[in-house]
């Protein structure tokens, strides 16, 4: 299962589940009595990744809770501290294993552009903290003027005909670079299978995406925010061949396995301006060489004398510090002040997503454990001092049930006891007042006004947004879209309309971004806040009974849909995409998951307007 159940839906007795610890949050809030068994934390050193790094710690503390006798599992690639996942959740007899996996031999070889206006250059091999030795001096009569000529052509001189992930600085930079490389592969012709990955990426992105087109000549690209199906069908297709240039972003270093002959790299950065260091240079060189099918592998670091760091002679694993504790470490005073709310101008989301923790903890009557496990990391007393005496203060200040506050775990409790305050005295003693104050469901006619009106609310007691701000406006129209479920090529399409004097490509790739980080991320955590609250002020003045109309908008802004079968389709593990267009051929739209799998068994699949890699996915689910 990867798509929470709404409250009203029966766990299965055993289930797996595999979510994000966001996804994870929304189930224990759901379903009071959910417990686990066997806990997986896969890429565990996320748990230092600030906001969410916070909340994978909680989520894990919250299911060690309900069952303390659960197994755990944490698995990550290049960390030297094992030890602080026993430390972090107060565990003990924990038994750290450092896999032995043999891998095939690793070359990297440095290249230094002798002539850009020739395209000469040379390569040599080294070996991390040795010495250089050149392999040998090439001629392109091609200009190497700039690092995207250099990655381009440099990887089709040395990589092309087989498999190459070539890394790129953020999306755009990706799009540039494998329509680049798609330019010098003129010579090929498209293959069934590669149409197959160009039908998928035009029904589930838009027809005129970069990726269209590139994918035709063997050239794809592997970033954050493209839907999740094409990112799957982009790997399943390097993994088999049928692509043999993959451009990539950092996401390939978040758990993708996708091992490659040759890797290349000019000044790679992680996230804006970081350059790309330590554990992370070391997991994407892991990429090079795939295991019984070559003895080596080539890592190619173009330019790497200019590089803003020099990762051949740093470790290959890292100390992991999990983000409550560095919280607590390094910006004390910033989260005393958030605490205190001393500084009501600036919101800093991971600062808050720690205070709704160590105020939850408080609450529980758990903040001494919390401390005394941060005193053992050695966080001096002084400090933990100071964090236990700002909790106690603000438990006194708020008087909004910390049990509605822990519900939105990214937002202020302050912000949220101000939202409180607003629905308080608009909802009044008059029911039919308060009713009006329920968000519309996704369907109903008056759903804009209703998310424009209640968006406007959060972004000025939550966010604190100026008043004549209208991004509430966008997000709302957006916010309904994507909850009914409408497809991706055609929100697209309206945003091409919409935004004629800017480049489709960047339109494209701005809604997408919009869609992950606005509406399924931020938009998510104003309407649950807003809902959590509401539902407690029905409590407050005597109408709990208006709490059931409220509709599950976090559950529908996650997935992207708002019919009950569309839903079930995708908790049976279909994408978006899929889901939407058979779901627009159902007569029923209430139908349960089992309902769903028995529709997909006994229809005939080619009926539908879906590419072949979408049938793929469907046969999938239900074999």
């Amino acid at each position: 299962m990867t798509v929470p159940l709404d409250a009203d839906q029966q766990l299965q007795r055993r289930s797996i589940l595999v979510m994000t610890q966001e996804r994870v949050q929304l189930m224990l809030m759901s379903h009071p009595n959910l417990h686990a068994d066997v806990i997986i934390v896969d890429e565990a050193h996320s748990i230092a990744d600030r906001g969410r790094g916070i909340l994978l710690q909680w989520v894990v503390d919250d299911l060690l809770r309900r069952n303390p006798q659960a197994q755990l599992l944490f698995a990550s690639p290049g960390i030297r501290n094992l030890e602080v996942f026993g430390r972090t959740f107060g565990l003990e007899n924990v038994e750290s294993i450092l896999s032995k996996e043999p891998t095939v031999a690793q070359n990297f070889l440095i290249v230094r552009v002798l002539s850009s206006r020739q395209g000469e250059f040379s390569v040599s091999s080294v070996e991390p903290g040795g010495e250089e030795s050149l392999v040998g001096e090439f001629a392109l009569g091609r200009t190497l003027a700039s690092k995207k000529d250099r990655l381009v052509q440099i990887s089709v001189a040395l990589g092309k005909g087989l498999p190459s992930i070539v890394y790129a600085n953020g999306a755009a930079e990706a799009e540039d670079i494998a329509l680049q490389l798609h330019e010098l592969m003129a010579d090929r012709e498209t293959t069934p299978r590669r149409e197959a990955v160009a039908q998928l990426a035009a029904q589930s992105v838009h027809p005129s995406y970069v990726l269209v087109q590139t994918v035709r000549r063997g050239v794809a690209f592997h970033y954050s925010n493209m839907p999740t199906q094409v990112r799957q069908a982009v790997e399943d297709a390097f993994a088999e061949g049928t692509v043999d240039f993959l451009v990539c972003t950092s996401t390939l270093l978040q758990g993708v396995n996708l091992p490659a002959k040759n890797v290349f790299m000019c000044k790679p950065e992680k996230g804006r301006t970081h350059p790309l260091e330590g554990t992370d240079f070391w997991n994407l060189s892991g990429r090079a060489g795939r295991l019984r099918r070559e003895f080596h592998g080539n890592i190619f670091l173009i330019d790497y004398d200019n590089w803003k760091a020099k990762p051949l002679d740093q470790p290959r694993d890292s100390v992991i510090v999990p983000a409550l504790e560095a919280g607590v470490v390094d910006r004390l005073d910033d989260l005393v002040a958030t605490m205190r709310d001393d500084d009501s101008e600036h919101r800093d989301a991971d600062l808050e997503t720690l205070f709704v923790r160590l105020l939850d903890d408080h609450t529980r009557g758990e903040l001494p454990t919390t401390l005394a496990r941060l005193a053992i990391a050695g966080v001096p007393d002084a400090s933990t001092q100071r964090v236990r005496k700002a909790v106690d203060e603000a438990a006194v200040a708020l008087t909004l049930p910390v049990e509605v506050v822990r519900q939105s775990p990214n937002l202020s409790p302050h912000r949220q006891q101000s939202l409180h305050a607003a629905l308080l005295s608009a909802a009044g003693t008059d029911k039919s007042a308060a009713r009006q104050l329920i968000p519309a469901h996704p369907r109903e006619a008056g759903a804009y006004d209703s998310y424009s009106t209640i968006l406007k609310r959060c972004h000025t007691h939550l966010l604190g947004i100026q008043e004549a701000d209208r991004r509430h406006a966008y997000h709302a129209v957006m916010a309904v879209f994507w909850m009914k479920g409408i497809p991706l090529p055609q929100i697209i399409a309206r945003a091409i309309e919409r935004k004629r004097d800017q480049h489709t490509r960047r339109v494209i790739r701005d809604t997408l971004d919009t869609i992950e980080k606005v509406i399924r991320f931020e938009v998510v955590r104003l309407m649950s806040c807003y809902c959590a609250v509401l539902s407690h002020v029905f409590d407050e003045i005597g109408f709990p009974e208006l709490s059931k109309s409220i509709p599950t908008l976090a559950l529908y802004l996650e997935v992207g849909a708002s019919d009950r079968s569309m839903i079930s389709f995708m908790s049976l593990g279909l994408s978006r995409v899929t889901a939407a267009i058979i779901t627009e051929a159902t007569v029923n739209k209430d139908m349960t998951t089992s309902e769903a799998r028995a529709w997909l068994e006994r229809e005939q699949l080619e009926a539908y307007d879906l590419s072949p890699i979408l049938i793929e996915e469907i046969r999938r689910a239900v074999r």
